[in-house]
């Protein structure tokens, strides 16, 4: 409730106006208040109006007119003068204590009777709680006061007190709160609440001292706003909210208001499992090019068979390159003639040669084809060592 700041204003009749016999209306202008009727529940939050020192008639309804009007229907007055006092007040009887909470006018009906009323801008105490109805423990003790002198401004400027006095027993109060108090007798008890100075005289006697009775019995049904817990629902219902924050379906239910869901939504938005079979990878055409070029990084683990690679010259596949060396490039054997063999289906990149397999690589200067740089065994056909006089006789032309 703490969201919400009431504006309470009577707007008929007006203040000081003599009404005829009969019933009569008062007409209210209601800002920033949810009235509920909680039904089982209790008391939502609510309006009071009050004739005098009569017992209250709450309202919890809206009324029926535009805006915020609301129209409360009134008993005949008696003659004299009266005192209408009309405050907004929590689900639990406690009183907004805000200016704009509360308003007060004065009626007559027949002639004005001015001693039976207090004049305006003097201090009055109006009694909002306990009711005359039973109750449990704790009881709400709460009062609203008006045109009281200010005080709490510096030390030692009291200017009014609260003398409460339960069964005979008394003490006084100097805030303007609201209290909860347990240790009353089980049936009749009184009450009398006093307004005084800060001398502890009556403040604008004889209307600031009231009397009335409380009656506590344990079958009294308890509020729930005094029980350990109160469902969201309804609190809600108490608050005034069910229509503004709706409660929201249980997990696992489906939401009424979105209607029913559609198969193929259903479908769509479906997990998919993830698969535990690996899939194979694509193929992927060796790059035509130099063989003296490295082969790429690898992605997958090298297959240990090294690949079948046709020879040209129609050599055995033994003979058509070492054994030693699976990760030749079949181009190196012949650079004037293509390579034409078509690629493999599959086959996985091999890993980069290390430096054992760079030197036993084949790189020969020697002219002719594959068949004549080996031997019969595989291995290749090492050129003649060159003499010291080598380079000579080739400068000789010898």
């Amino acid at each position: 409730m703490a969201e919400h700041s009431p504006q309470l204003r009577i707007t008929a009749p007006a203040d000081g106006a003599t009404l005829a016999d009969g019933p009569w209306s008062l007409q209210l202008s209601l800002r920033d208040w949810p009235l509920t009727d909680g039904g089982e529940l209790g008391l939502g939050a609510h309006v009071v109006v009050q004739v005098d020192d009569q017992a209250p008639q709450r309202v919890t309804r809206p009324g029926s007119g535009d805006g915020d009007a609301l129209a409360v229907e009134m008993p005949p007055l008696s003659p004299g003068s009266h005192r209408i006092t009309a405050y907004a007040a929590r689900p639990w009887g406690e009183v907004v204590k805000d200016p704009r909470a509360f308003s007060q006018i004065r009626l007559q009906r027949v002639a004005p009777t001015p001693l039976r009323v207090p004049a305006g801008g003097t201090p009055q105490l109006i009694a909002v709680s306990p009711g005359p109805e039973p109750r449990s423990e704790p009881v709400l003790l709460d009062w609203l006061l008006i045109d009281a002198p200010l005080q709490g401004l510096r030390e030692g400027d009291a200017s009014w007190r609260l003398r409460v006095t339960v069964n005979g027993d008394s003490f006084l109060v100097d805030q303007n709160a609201p209290l909860w108090l347990r240790g009353w007798r089980q049936g009749s008890n009184s009450l009398q609440l006093d307004l005084v100075d800060g001398l502890g005289e009556p403040l604008n006697p004889p209307f600031n001292s009231l009397v009335s009775e409380v009656v506590v019995s344990p079958a009294a049904p308890r509020p729930v706003w005094l029980t350990d817990r109160i469902e969201p629902d309804s609190l809600a219902r108490l608050l005034g909210r069910q229509s503004e924050t709706p409660v929201p379906p249980m997990p696992g239910q489906p939401d009424p208001a979105a209607g029913p869901a559609s198969p193929g939504l259903a479908e769509a938005e479906a997990p998919v499992e993830p698969s535990s079979e690996p899939q194979p990878s694509a193929p992927t055409e060796p790059e035509s090019g130099n063989g003296s070029e490295q082969p790429a990084e690898p992605e997958t683990t090298p297959s240990t068979e090294p690949p079948s690679v046709s020879n040209p010259d129609g050599a055995p596949d033994d003979a058509a390159a070492p054994a030693a060396s699976p990760l030749a490039d079949p181009g190196d054997a012949d650079r004037g003639t293509p390579n034409t063999a078509p690629p493999p289906e599959a086959i996985t990149a091999a890993p980069p040669l290390s430096a054992d397999a760079e030197r036993i690589a084949p790189n020969s200067s020697l002219s002719g084809s594959a068949r004549d740089q080996v031997r019969d065994d595989g291995s290749l056909i090492q050129p003649k060592a060159k003499g010291p006089l080598a380079g000579l006789r080739e400068r000789l032309g010898s």
